[in-house]
C-alpha cells in the first residue's frame, strides 16, 4: 500500500486511542510512505498503543518514526531495513517482557539502550544485531553505570561485527550459551580485546557458530579456555588455514568451505595436525573446500 502515511486511530471505535485492543501479532512490511503510527493530534498514553501485542515485525518502512514506546506486553520485536536511530522502551519502571530482539539492516541505528534498562530486561534471552554499521553503543546515556550487579542474562547472541562484544552490557555478560558471528568480509582476525572477551563466557558458552567471514585468517587462541564449549561450526572461511587449540569439552567440530591447506593439515588421512583435534568425538571437514 504505497500511499499509507499513518495507522489511523479512528479504526479503534473509541476516543481513548487504545489502538487495536486485542491484537497480539502484527507485521508491517514495505509501506514505503508510512511515516507515523497515528495521525497528528493523537497522543496515546504509555501502554495504550497495541496493549496486548506480543510480537511485532517491521520490514522495509524507511520513513516510519520510532515507536513512542514498546507495547507493554511485547515479547518479540523484529526490525529489518528501517531508518530508526534508536529504540524507545516504556518510560515507566515496570519490567520489560521482551524475550527476542532482532535488529537487521538498519544503517541509521546509533544506539540500542540495553544497558540503560538492564534491570528491567530480565526476560531478554535472544538478541540479533546485524548490518547496523553506525551502531556505536548499547546505551542511550554514555554515563550509565552498571554498579547494581545487574547483568543481561542472554542465552543467544547473533552479530556480524565483533566489536559489539566490547559494548556494555555485552562486555561483562557471563550467561551466554550460543554465539553466532557471521556475514563479515572485513574481519581478518579478532582484536586482542575480543579474544580476551571469550574468557568472560568460558564457563557458559556451549555453541559457537562462525561463518561467512571471507577474510578471516585466524581464530582466537582463547578458544582453548572455553571449558563448556560442546559444538563448533565454522563455514565459508576461504582464507582460514589453521585452527587454534580447542578445548577438551568439545564434542562436535564441523568445518566447511575453507582453504584447501586446512584440509591437508587436519584431514583424517594423515594430516600432520590431525592429532590436535583427535580428542573431538565428531569431526566433519566437508570436502567442498574453496579452491586455491
Amino acid at each position: 500500500m504505497p500511499k499509507v502515511k499513518c495507522l489511523e486511530s479512528k479504526f479503534n471505535g473509541n476516543d481513548k486511542y487504545h489502538a487495536f485492543p486485542s491484537l497480539q501479532y502484527l507485521r508491517i512490511e514495505s509501506l514505503e510512505s508510512l511515516e507515523d503510527w497515528f495521525e497528528a493530534g493523537v497522543a496515546a498514553e504509555d501502554g495504550c498503543l497495541f496493549p496486548c501485542l506480543i510480537e511485532l515485525e517491521i520490514y522495509n518502512c524507511s520513513k516510519l518514526k520510532e515507536l513512542p514506546s514498546l507495547p507493554p506486553k511485547l515479547k518479540k520485536l523484529h526490525i529489518y531495513d528501517m531508518g530508526w536511530k534508536t529504540l524507545n522502551f516504556c518510560s515507566n519502571s515496570n519490567p520489560i517482557p521482551l524475550e527476542i530482539l532482532e535488529v537487521l539492516d538498519c544503517p541509521n541505528i546509533i544506539s540500542l539502550p540495553l544497558a540503560d534498562e538492564i534491570a528491567r530486561l530480565a526476560a531478554l534471552k535472544y538478541l540479533r544485531i546485524r548490518k547496523c554499521p553506525n551502531l556505536i553503543s548499547l546505551e542511550r546515556y554514555r554515563e550509565v553505570e552498571t554498579t547494581n550487579n545487574c547483568q543481561l542474562m542472554l542465552d543467544n547472541l547473533e552479530i556480524n561485527d565483533p566489536s559489539v562484544l566490547l559494548m556494555e552490557p555485552m562486555r561483562s555478560i557471563a550467561s551466554l550459551k550460543t554465539l553466532t558471528i557471521r556475514d563479515n568480509d572485513e574481519v581478518v582476525s579478532f582484536p586482542n580485546e575480543v579474544e580476551q572477551w571469550f574468557l568472560t563466557v568460558r564457563s557458559s558458552l556451549s555453541y559457537l557458530f562462525i561463518y561467512n567471514l571471507k577474510s578471516l585468517q585466524s581464530l582466537p587462541s582463547t578458544f582453548e579456555s572455553l571449558s563448556s564449549l560442546q559444538y563448533l561450526y565454522i563455514g565459508d572461511v576461504p582464507m582460514l588455514r589453521e585452527l587454534p587449540n580447542l578445548p577438551p569439552s568439545l564434542e562436535s567440530l564441523y568445518i566447511c568451505r575453507f582453504h584447501p591447506e586446512l584440509k591437508e593439515r587436519y584431514g583424517e588421512d594423515g594430516g600432520p595436525d590431525r592429532h590436535k583435534i583427535a580428542h573431538i568425538p565428531n569431526i566433519r571437514l566437508y570436502i567442498y573446500a574453496i579452491s586455491a
